[in-house]
């Protein structure tokens, strides 16, 4: 990983008010996010944004910990070898939180899930999905006008998965974060993803993972739009991308104009859990409003940067399930 350019300038965080800020901001008409229930499950995505490299302080994370702390599991993306930080955050998530996470893979970077044990727990499978010859091989991808042909072995970093159960509702999270240097090779790993995806959810309930197959993360997708080869690799396989419906919100980066974090899963054995319920949460709108404010108005890249390196350059997509 390589870490954001740390902000030059120093602002003074009042964590009281900037956590008031945000317990404000999700219960917003058109952001909401509701409440935990004991028969709805919250299930979010977060890439944590270099976390462990870039030097957060104690107040960032406890910001960043009370966002996770409204949902009952979380797969995260981007954090670090060293895992200081990470065991930092679970700390001040207190309660009944539990992780595990991969070891490092490509862009020296972990995956992980943090949980709560109160409301769900993992049942007998936790693994990083290798690539078989058969779920890769040779694919024909078209990015624009280009077409080229791609010999695809392996992913640069493995998707990471666990089966849950929460009151009986078992289901199996992958916890995706595909690779962004090349537009060729992402839709290669997505699109053999998916085709193993499709393979392992038509097997018997005896096997695992579960028919039930949530894939979540961060798949450096540009657009929503039909034509792009990612949405149509999954699409292939019979997965179903439900639409986020936070009103004033679109997409998951900070300039809200790009979808590369989502949630998808294969509605013949998913669809009756949802909640039709699925959102991204824009932080960026609710914390920090007097720096917004004391900047010039034709400096407010300084906020960003800021952001960016003590919070995240992603936003938190979310869903509910019942269970």
């Amino acid at each position: 990983m390589v870490a954001h350019d740390k902000p030059t300038f120093t602002f003074a965080v009042d964590l009281d008010k900037e956590l008031k800020a945000l317990s404000t901001h999700k219960k917003k008409p058109g952001r909401e996010i509701p409440d935990k229930t004991v028969d709805k499950l919250l299930v979010a995505t977060w890439n944590l944004t270099n976390f462990g490299l870039q030097k957060r302080t104690e107040d960032h994370l406890k910001l960043m910990a009370q966002v996770l702390s409204w949902f009952d599991l979380i797969a995260v993306q981007e954090v670090a070898d060293d895992l200081t930080h990470f065991n930092k955050l679970l700390k001040f998530l207190g309660g009944n939180y539990k992780a595990f996470f991969s070891d490092i893979g490509g862009n020296a970077e972990r995956l992980g899930f943090v949980y709560d044990s109160a409301k769900v727990n993992p049942v007998g499978m936790v693994a990083e999905l290798v690539i078989k010859k058969k779920s890769g091989g040779t694919f024909t991808i078209e990015v624009g006008e280009e077409s080229v042909t791609v010999d695809f072995d392996d992913y640069n970093r493995n998707p990471y998965m666990a089966t849950f159960d929460a009151a009986g509702f078992r289901f199996t999270v992958i916890s995706v974060h595909a690779y962004y240097g090349d537009k060729k090779l992402r839709v290669a790993e997505n699109t053999a993803l998916s085709k193993w995806a499709k393979s392992r959810s038509q097997k018997d309930d005896i096997f695992l993972p579960s028919k039930n197959i949530i894939m979540l993360g961060d798949f450096n997708m540009d657009s929503m739009k039909a034509n792009d080869p990612n949405l149509q690799a999954f699409k292939a396989s019979g997965l179903y991308l439900p639409k986020h419906e936070t009103a004033f919100v679109d997409g998951t980066n900070l300039a809200g104009d790009k979808h590369y974090d989502q949630l998808m899963f294969f509605p013949s054995q998913t669809l009756q859990a949802f909640n039709n319920q699925i959102g991204v949460f824009d932080f960026d709108n609710a914390l920090f409003k007097k720096l917004w404010n004391d900047l010039p108005a034709g400096n407010k890249d300084d906020f960003f940067k800021y952001i960016r390196y003590y919070i995240a350059d992603h936003r938190p997509l979310w869903v509910q399930f019942k269970i």
